[in-house]
């Protein structure tokens, strides 16, 4: 049995000898990226009095490294949830005033870590990526961002507009409508 997992260990170290010799540039470089967005999603999220703080700081630089080395896997979930929570305990624990110019920026960052998070978990590590890949997967992920802040920022002027019984049934009928796209989306794929 210890041969057993001798060979077990051994195998997989190889593995990640063999994955480390053939990686290439570029999907490395998206990995990167996923880690500077997952780091600067969870800067922004949590409370300024936390990131003061060495442990916070490696705990943050932690859970920024696990959706770039693990990007198939449901760690990048977990770093967007974390980026949530963060948010949510910044901004009702410490009282932290939220901006609309702030919460474009987190959701640009979570979104943009899961997005590259999605391509590198499709890259084998020795592909060979043109610029125009990379750039433009980010262009049309850039895009997505613009419309939706756009849109956000329309709504909230929308909002501000009509308050009370109005702003809940439009909540309403906001949340059902985008229910029913998804549906709509998922049955065509």
């Amino acid at each position: 049995m210890i041969e057993e997992l001798q060979e077990y260990f051994f195998g997989r170290i190889n593995r990640v000898r063999d994955t480390a010799d053939r990686a290439a540039a570029g999907p490395l470089l998206v990995r990167l990226f996923v880690v500077v967005f997952a780091a600067l999603s969870l800067a922004l999220a949590f409370p300024a009095e936390l990131l003061h703080n060495v442990v916070a700081i490696g705990l943050a630089g932690f859970f920024a490294l696990l959706p770039g080395v693990f990007p198939r896997t449901r760690l990048v979930g977990l770093t967007i949830f974390l980026c949530v929570f963060g948010w949510l305990l910044a901004t009702f624990l410490y009282g932290e005033k939220s901006s609309v110019v702030g919460l474009i920026g987190l959701s640009t960052a979570m979104y943009l870590m899961h997005s590259l998070a999605a391509l590198a978990a499709v890259l084998p590590y020795d592909a060979v990526l043109s610029p125009g890949v990379l750039s433009g997967w980010l262009l049309r992920a850039g895009a997505v961002v613009a419309v939706s802040a756009i849109v956000s920022v329309a709504l909230m002027l929308v909002v501000k507009l009509t308050v009370g019984p109005v702003f809940l049934v439009a909540s309403l009928v906001g949340v059902l409508a985008a229910g029913g796209l998804a549906y709509v989306i998922a049955r065509r794929a």
